[in-house]
């Protein structure tokens, strides 16, 4: 087909922004002393959808509470911590979803006494000291992070009335050990916050004390990059400090503990050159909601307080030390709930307009993304796989928008990749095609008749450029963003409007019963020629105020399917590292692993002397089956080995052969 010209650019709307944009999710006041700070940190763990509490509430705990909820529901085990001024004082969740606590060591207060950090393998595991020393008897604890997993594992610290920043890291062996001190720009400078921006990297850094230093960007040698102004932050000073990058947003988070027990959320630009500017983001939160027992603001002078994202409800987990734990929304800031109102359209932001709770799964190196608004249905995919000038690879996204019915067929309507079988009896495929560069794309759009596939109404099943009304949009960029993005309308001409409920999958092929089936979603179905789909993607409602990710509305249903709950989901329930296909393989081979919770993921190759040959892998991802494929185009034949570590822990490591 001929590439039309764009006649219109759709862009993102901006979000309005007004006063008191963080409703309240639930306030807990049980662990709070409203006469001490007992209470300083907490930490959202993604593997279990809890919130974790570090207090000393009745004694030096870790408390555990439901994200949802609010209530607390258990406690880990805390036997053997022991030292320092206070045993308990701060926790975090590395990369590897490990969960680190530390104790605040003040020998001002506590001669001799030492920092301790103890690792918890899980939240039933005990803890395990893994780094004792006295730093020179010089203060910390006050703040705390840990950031990256296995060798490029770092923790950081600073503590009261010090101008120092402590940078732990593990060594080869996974011993922890100082790496590093940094000179702050000033006293205090971190005493109340610290957020890395990577594993060695930059940092976030507040504080709290005498004075009140403003939340600064600076390099790991302490340099500052920028400086959040009064202003947007909050006059008077602000304390702890969380940098989201969420979608197109980039936003820092501060809480002003010692005057009005506020939060507040700036948004930052960083240009090609690496400068940082700043903008107001949304306004001060209603008081009230942190206020202890929602009614009495307790002003904190040593402003105590933490901030951590709940990823699964897009939510800001916060402490305010002598008034509550809370959890308050984002969205009526960054819109990320679905369905999306009046957000986006279609836009060549690529990814930028997903956010993490919209990925639903990866095939082959590639990513699916997934949401809708009122009126349309979004979806997107990584990779440059649709920018071809061979104009081979095709695009199928397959709908059957009456579950429950029985209109619809199980064969494709294009025989692309060979494909001998949909999952279901699907109503309606969008085919998008390949081009020779990033622009708007063209395809079909196929509806199942009752009898056959109908293309024949050029008015309703085709659409080209960016015309809404023909029932489908579709935009492919390439380079650094390289992402195909979709919107099916909910019109006549597209998905139509008289549904409730919805199966989908996706899949690209290379076109002609002959090519091959490049990716699929979910990824427990097969790639290769002529293979028949298991698997799908089902949702019983199209609700509001959740996310693609949340299992409780998004299932995977399908022949291979773990059961777990209803049977619909795919979660399984251990690390597993299937045997690649085939074996013996020239030069090609498929490699798959299962996750039952969202991980720190290395897949890499070695040969027979034991030396890493290639990574595969080296990046979080979902729950669920995952597929990559290994070309050793490059290597000579003989015998190989693949490795899953996942966290930092070696998973298994199995053998396979390259006969060329």
């Amino acid at each position: 087909m001929k590439k039309y010209l764009l006649s219109m650019i759709l862009v993102i709307g901006l979000v309005g922004l007004v006063f008191g944009q963080y409703p309240l999710n639930w306030a807990n006041y049980a662990l709070i002393d409203p006469g001490s700070d007992i209470t300083r940190s907490a930490v959202y763990n993604p593997k279990t959808d809890h919130v974790l509490v570090a207090t000393r509430f009745k004694g030096n705990n870790v408390y555990i509470m439901s994200a949802a909820s609010g209530d607390t529901i258990g406690r880990m085990n805390t036997e053997g911590i022991a030292g320092g001024t206070y045993p308990i004082n701060l926790i975090a969740i590395a990369d590897d979803g490990k969960i680190y606590v530390c104790n605040l060591s003040a020998a001002q207060f506590t001669p001799g006494s030492t920092f301790k950090i103890y690792r918890y393998e899980d939240e039933s595991a005990a803890p395990e000291l893994i780094f004792d020393d006295a730093l020179e008897n010089e203060r910390y604890g006050d703040s705390f992070a840990a950031v990256g997993s296995g060798e490029n594992l770092y923790f950081y610290s600073s503590g009261y009335q010090s101008d120092k920043l402590i940078v732990l890291k593990a060594n080869a062996l996974g011993v922890i050990e100082v790496h590093d001190k940094i000179t702050l720009p000033s006293v205090n400078s971190a005493r109340h916050g610290i957020s890395p921006v990577s594993p060695g990297g930059n940092l976030w850094i507040n504080g709290a004390g005498d004075t009140f230093p403003p939340p600064r960007l600076i390099t790991n040698t302490g340099a500052i990059i920028a400086q959040i102004p009064d202003s947007l932050a909050s006059a008077g000073g602000t304390c702890t400090i969380k940098h989201l990058n969420l979608g197109k947003y980039n936003i820092v988070v501060v809480i002003n503990g010692s005057l009005s027990s506020t939060v507040r959320s700036v948004r930052y630009f960083e240009d090609e050159l690496g400068s940082v500017s700043f903008d107001y983001f949304g306004g001060n939160s209603d008081s009230l909601m942190l206020a202890y027992n929602g009614t009495t603001i307790i002003n904190n002078q040593n402003s105590s307080a933490s901030i951590d994202f709940d990823s699964r409800r897009h939510s800001l987990i916060l402490v305010n030390g002598f008034n509550s734990v809370a959890s308050v929304s984002l969205n009526e800031l960054i819109r990320a709930a679905t369905p999306r109102d009046s957000v986006w359209e279609i836009s060549v932001d690529g990814a930028k307009d997903f956010f993490p709770t919209d990925h639903v799964g990866s095939s082959n190196g590639r990513d699916m993304y997934f949401t809708w608004s009122s009126g349309k249905i979004f979806a997107g995919f990584s990779g440059n796989t649709l920018i071809d000038p061979t104009l081979k690879n095709r695009l199928y996204w397959a709908f059957d928008t009456d579950p429950d019915g029985e209109n619809g067929s199980t064969t494709p309507p294009e025989d692309a990749g060979g494909v001998t079988s949909l999952p279901f009896k699907a109503d309606l495929v969008v085919m998008t095609e390949s081009y020779t560069e990033p622009d708007y794309m063209i395809g079909e759009i196929y509806k199942w008749d009752g009898s056959q596939w109908q293309t024949n109404d050029p008015n309703n099943f085709d659409y080209r450029g960016n015309n809404a009304a023909q029932g489908v949009l579709a935009y492919s960029s390439a380079g650094d963003t390289a992402f195909t993005e979709l919107a099916v309308i909910k019109n006549e001409a597209g998905i139509g409007t008289n549904f409730s409920k919805l199966s989908m999958m996706a899949y690209i092929a290379e076109s002609g019963s002959s090519g091959d089936v490049v990716c699929a979603f979910p990824d427990i179905n097969p790639r290769g020629n002529g293979v028949a789909f298991k698997a799908w993607y089902y949702m019983d409602e199209l609700g509001s105020g959740w996310f693609p990710t949340d299992t409780n509305y998004v299932h995977v249903r399908g022949e291979g399917v773990s059961s777990i709950g209803d049977g619909n989901l795919i979660s399984p329930k251990e690390f597993k590292l299937f045997a690649n296909y085939p074996n013996p393989f020239n030069p090609t081979t498929a490699i798959s692993y299962q996750l039952p919770a969202f991980s720190n993921v290395e897949l890499s190759i070695y040969n027979l002397l034991g030396q890493k040959v290639v990574t595969l892998v080296s990046e979080k991802q979902a729950a669920g089956r995952h597929t990559v494929e290994w070309n050793a185009g490059g290597y000579v034949s003989g015998i190989y080995f693949y490795k899953l570590t996942v966290d930092g822990r070696s998973i298994d490591t199995r053998k396979m052969i390259l006969v060329k």
